[in-house]
């Protein structure tokens, strides 16, 4: 029994190894579609409190080095679509649970910022900065800022793209 025990277990071993080298081919994953009534709610309710808080317990994901397309993914963004009652497609829009915004300190490094926008109150909870080498180089996650002392602007660039 124990020889049968090793077996299944070096089958296994040799499976996940298999199925993570093949994972790391396949790219990124594509982010999932959402239907949404109005555009202008969905956005609202990813500036929330409760969006805030999901995207603080999934920050840990967050590591130094990947890309922000990773990072959106590690975030659980989203591609929302809006719907109307006839059956037809509006626009489409990427969100992030609790992303504020983006703040381009220079051409080389890049932050977003996330917290809640209730109304009157808005808190920026944490950053996630970006750096690249030059101009040509792809951005990379350089740090996870935990007590971030900068605000989104009054014109703050909202988008994901």
């Amino acid at each position: 029994m124990g020889s049968m025990h090793r077996g299944a277990c070096r089958r296994f071993a040799l499976v996940l190894v298999w199925s993570l080298s093949v994972w790391g081919c396949i790219g990124r994953v594509p982010l999932d579609k959402k239907p949404v009534r109005q555009m202008s709610e969905a956005e609202r309710r990813a500036r929330s409190r409760v969006a805030y808080d999901h995207a603080r317990d999934r920050v840990g994901q967050v590591q130094k080095g990947m890309s922000p397309g990773d990072v959106q993914v590690a975030m659980g963004a989203v591609i929302a679509v809006e719907e109307h009652s006839d059956g037809g497609k509006g626009g489409q829009r990427k969100l992030m649970d609790g992303f504020l915004c983006r703040v381009d300190p220079t051409a080389l490094k890049d932050r977003w910022l996330f917290g809640y926008d209730e109304g009157e109150v808005e808190l920026v909870g944490f950053a996630v900065e970006f750096e690249r080498a030059d101009k040509d180089d792809d951005w990379v996650v350089k740090r996870i800022d935990r007590a971030p002392q900068d605000d989104c602007p009054v014109v703050g660039d909202t988008s994901l793209d």
